[in-house]
């Protein structure tokens, strides 16, 4: 039997979790998301079902993450013929990986990336992940935080691209401890160095008040993430994960806003429990706003016109239909959610052969994808709520 294998597809950096082996982790080529995740293919050396973790945007239900989503969903499985492939949320990884430690409860995930903050909350049942909300801020992330750390050092000596690989390797509970002292203190605790970088062309201090300066942004939007996820709702579990969750300021942020201490999981948490859901051991409960979807076509039998109901299957990335590919030629296809008929709207379709499917999203009905089944062609990606009676 192939192993299995879990892809964490982040914005810098593609991590891949195969049973028995560390995670290994790879820069983030060109050529976008389907660009990299054809390199975590070529390394995962598995022919075995592979479970992708993207970012929640992706699974949403909006039609911009839709079509990314759809995007790389191609190239991976059309193009690359890697068939046995399944999506998770990156957020609802790093929750089953930390519920597989942990055990049951409802988890507040809050993941500090290479390009902004997201969080959601997950309830956990055993290998059950149900989704209860997720949200994203752009900015705030690993490059805004460099940024704001390298504004206003001097120029000489340079702080070199491999200062945080150094500050995350140094003791983080000597660090935190600087920190806390620094946060209800004076002038003398400010100054206290925390980080010693070593640079080609000499040390750089970090010192604890230029750091909490440098993290007051992220902290600002961290808040309103958490603010605007958690609500009401006190979780069992707060769990910390991405690039800067080595950072004390991370956790002492997120503890003042969620009231209690996180589990810092590591960056390679959504990798692991994308391996998770790929071996069966963990999976997304659909949610309750998911319908079943069909298309009526017609068709002969024995002489006889009549309308049959194509499902469109949420496993399956697209329906099969009698004859082959469903020729278009109008703008507004009709299908049925829940037996109701709806109309999609296919602005600027090329008429011809398609081929017509459902993807699941979390929170959220899902959405429709019609691609042209040969040659050019836009590819549609329609959200069920935005479908018109």
């Amino acid at each position: 039997m192939s192993a299995a294998a879990g892809i964490d597809l982040g914005a810098l950096t593609v991590k891949v979790a195969v049973a028995g082996r560390s995670v290994r982790t790879i820069a983030a080529p060109g050529g976008g998301p389907a660009g990299a995740l054809r390199i975590a293919l070529s390394a995962t050396s598995s022919e075995g079902v592979i479970c992708v973790a993207v970012p929640d945007s992706w699974l949403s239900g909006e039609a911009a993450g839709g079509v990314v989503q759809e995007t790389v969903r191609h190239e991976c499985a059309d193009q690359l013929k890697h068939a046995q492939v399944s999506w998770t949320g990156q957020l609802a990884a790093a929750a089953a990986s930390a519920a597989a430690a942990h055990g049951s409860g409802r988890y507040l995930v809050c993941d500090l990336g290479g390009t902004g903050i997201r969080a959601g909350l997950f309830s956990v049942s055993a290998a059950a992940v149900r989704v209860e909300a997720v949200h994203a801020e752009a900015g705030g992330g690993w490059r805004e935080f460099d940024a704001e750390v390298r504004a206003g050092l001097p120029q000489s000596p340079a702080l070199p691209a491999s200062w945080s690989r150094q500050a995350a390797a140094a003791n983080q509970d000597q660090a935190a401890r600087a920190f806390a002292a620094a946060l209800g203190g004076t002038g003398r605790e400010l100054a206290t160095t925390v980080y010693r970088i070593a640079g080609p062309d000499g040390d750089i201090v970090l010192t604890a008040g230029w750091l909490i300066e440098a993290f007051t942004p992220t902290a600002e939007r961290l808040e309103a993430v958490i603010t605007a996820v958690q609500g009401d709702v006190r979780p069992d579990h707060v769990v910390l994960t991405g690039g800067l969750s080595w950072l004390p300021l991370a956790a002492h942020a997120l503890a003042l806003v969620a009231g209690t201490a996180p589990l810092a999981i590591g960056p390679n948490a959504a990798a692991r429990g994308a391996l998770l859901f790929a071996r069966g051991d963990a999976a997304l409960v659909p949610p309750t706003a998911r319908r079943p979807v069909a298309v009526p076509v017609n068709r002969l039998r024995d002489g006889l016109l009549e309308q049959v109901s194509v499902p469109l299957s949420w496993s399956e990335p697209f329906a099969f239909f009698p004859g082959g590919p469903l020729i278009l030629d109008s703008e507004e296809l009709t299908v049925t959610v829940a037996g109701r008929a709806e109309t999609a709207r296919l602005r600027g379709l090329v008429p011809g052969p398609h081929l017509i499917g459902a993807r699941p999203t979390w929170p959220g009905p899902g959405v429709l994808v019609v691609r042209p089944a040969a040659g050019d062609g836009p590819v549609h990606v329609i959200p069920l709520a935005e479908l018109t009676a």
